[in-house]
């Protein structure tokens, strides 16, 4: 889970030294050293930029150093980690002379800007790629594997493609790709700083959220309900062409085929036997078709999704932590 600091160093570096001054929430902003010789010397400056705090799990650094920013010239400003400012409770703050410069705290979250959520992209052995997802209310988790990143329909890629609305009714992408970099583990990080909590709901699966899929053309409400569940868990593509047929779904790189048989649909003699027709030709082809009939999926559409996860050989993701539907 993402967590918006709340204490900052700021360093000034001149000729013959440096100076840090802290900034923050719970023990106001304050000199640390104006004396600072260089990298090393062992001042309580250099101290903070090498400490770490050791937990159960893991050792922590102070200073996210990561997440550094240039403030002007020979100025930069670093956020301390959630643990890290345990290192100013330690400090006796009142020796520290307190600091009424030009800088404050607000100004450090603007430079800094924390984004609400992150999505992390891994490049994988095989060419593929993992999406994760973190937010102010949701903690780390992976939401796709195998991701073939050119025109793949998994929800990571369709997160980099979403847009909000401004209140000047000015459309903007949820992640602006300039903003991105790279962590220390060599995933790409893209921020987002704006939606995340409809975002997060939608990951969550929270029943509140509704999506508009306008772009794709259902032939039943059936086929919509279906695909605000399964886009979480599979590469899947609506009305997907093979050959002269139109299929409700399809994993094309795994060769299934997925047919929703709604209370309306597909009842005729006719319909029958075309079904048929097309799934023999389907079978021929290499695909593997599963039908699933309006009441399994109004019953039981979370099993559905499990069954098609099964035979296509991947990780149900949205299930471990989802909200109940």
């Amino acid at each position: 889970m993402l967590v918006v600091p709340t204490a900052y160093v700021v360093i000034y570096t001149e000729e013959k030294r440096r100076i840090f001054v802290v900034f923050s929430q719970v023990y106001g902003d304050f000199v640390l050293t104006k004396e600072c010789k260089n990298i090393g010397c062992k001042c309580m400056g250099c101290v903070l930029g090498q400490a770490t705090i050791h937990t159960c799990e893991e050792e922590i650094p102070v200073l996210d150093l990561e997440s550094q920013k240039e403030l002007e010239d020979n100025m930069v400003v670093i956020p301390f980690t959630e643990e890290g400012e345990m290192f100013l409770k330690g400090l006796k703050i009142e020796r520290y002379r307190r600091y009424r410069g030009r800088l404050n705290r607000a100004m450090l979250e603007d430079v800094c800007q924390t984004p609400d959520a992150v999505l992390l992209i891994k490049a994988e052995d095989d060419g593929t790629y993992t999406h994760s997802y973190a937010s102010l209310s949701l903690d780390q988790r992976v939401i796709a594997r195998g991701c073939i990143a050119k025109n793949c329909p998994c929800i990571g890629c369709r997160i980099q493609d979403m847009h909000y609305i401004e209140a000047s009714g000015k459309l903007v992408k949820m992640i602006d790709q300039n903003k991105g970099g790279v962590n220390s583990s060599g995933e790409i990080v893209l921020p987002i700083f704006q939606g995340e909590a409809i975002l997060s709901k939608l990951l969550g699966r929270d029943p509140s959220i509704r999506h508009d899929y306008k772009p794709y053309p259902f032939g039943s409400p059936i086929e919509e309900m279906f695909f605000e569940l399964a886009f979480l868990d599979l590469h899947i593509f609506p009305q997907y062409q093979a050959g002269r047929y139109r299929l409700d779904f399809a994993i094309p790189n795994k060769r299934i085929a997925i047919e929703l048989d709604g209370h309306e649909y597909h009842k005729t003699k006719y319909q029958r036997t075309h079904d048929a027709q097309r799934d023999r030709w389907l079978f021929g082809e290499g695909w593997n078709v599963l039908r699933f009939t309006g009441s399994e999926i109004y019953k039981d559409l979370n099993g559905c999704i499990d069954e098609i996860c099964k035979l296509a050989k991947v990780e149900r993701l949205s299930a471990q932590s989802a909200i109940p539907l």
